[in-house]
């Protein structure tokens, strides 16, 4: 399945699925701000950022947002957007990512059905436990305010953007009916400033490279074998952050690093015992 997930179930128990999405909010290789334009709109800020449609929710239950982040999804991507409303017991999440970019999984559920959400297809699921199979083959619309679930869909596209993959989740004795009232209340933002164009990242090999530049926003990525045994340290953490290479459960991402600030700072790039010295000049 493709699309954007943030929180993984690993287990069926209420507490532990928040838990793991808690942990993993941390995990997700650290919020990173697009282009921050302080409009006092995070959305409209977000969508400055991405070639992708950004979109808001005009009804939330009554939750007020309590956490907005822009997240790394490695490879050069764009990223990605997760926002939470509500608290830890009873809240919803909504995220968003260019179509078909799979960021994260949310592992295993029961898929319900599919339906209409704003002329596109959704498709609806619920956190039901497959280790139970009687009260699996039960589960249904009516289970999702119990154990949680969610839809996903892919969004038409605003002028000049890109479509968008969405995924909303309830937990916490919120109803399928609230849950499909939120989804269809997503309507599309106007950017607070100036769109920026999509940048392909800069493939390098680091044993043969000394020097590089790129632009603001923009990544470095490492073509290595071997990605996950690969380390980089920067000598300033504020002009680029270090992006860590691997297996991603069903794809594998090579290592890199992306652009945040206007600059030049050294990367000490370690592979074992070796260790390659390479200059690195973000531009605006």
């Amino acid at each position: 399945m493709h699309g954007v997930y943030l929180s993984v179930r690993l287990s069926y128990d209420v507490g532990m699925r928040k838990a793991i999405a808690a942990a993993l909010c941390a995990i997700f290789l650290s919020p990173l701000t697009a282009i921050a334009m302080g409009s006092g709109d995070k959305f409209s800020d977000a969508q400055t950022g991405v070639t992708y449609t950004v979109y808001k929710p005009s009804y939330t239950l009554g939750l007020t947002a309590s956490k907005f982040q822009l997240i790394t999804c490695g490879m050069g991507s764009e990223q990605w957007i997760y926002v939470k409303y509500g608290g830890t017991k009873r809240y919803l999440e909504i995220m968003q990512t260019m179509a078909g970019v799979k960021c994260s999984d949310p592992g295993l559920s029961k898929y319900l059905k599919t339906l209409p959400i704003n002329g596109v297809k959704a498709k609806l699921y619920v956190y039901c436990d497959p280790s139970k199979p009687a009260s699996y083959k039960r589960c249904g619309t009516e289970d999702i305010g119990r154990l949680g679930g969610y839809l996903i869909f892919t969004n038409k596209a605003a002028k000049n953007l890109k479509r968008t993959e969405i995924q909303v989740q309830a937990i916490g004795g919120i109803t399928y009916a609230q849950l499909l009232t939120v989804a269809k209340s997503l309507k599309t933002v106007t950017a607070s400033g100036k769109m920026p164009q999509a940048l392909p990242p800069v493939m390098i090999d680091p044993a043969m490279t000394s020097e590089v530049s790129v632009r603001l926003g923009n990544s470095v990525v490492f073509t290595v074998t071997d990605p996950d045994k690969w380390s980089v340290t920067l000598v300033d953490m504020d002009i680029a952050v270090f992006i860590p290479g691997g297996d991603q459960g069903t794809y594998t991402t090579n290592p890199a690093v992306k652009a945040l600030k206007v600059g030049t700072t050294t990367l000490h790039v370690t592979h074992g015992s070796d260790v390659f010295e390479i200059q690195l000049t973000v531009t605006s």
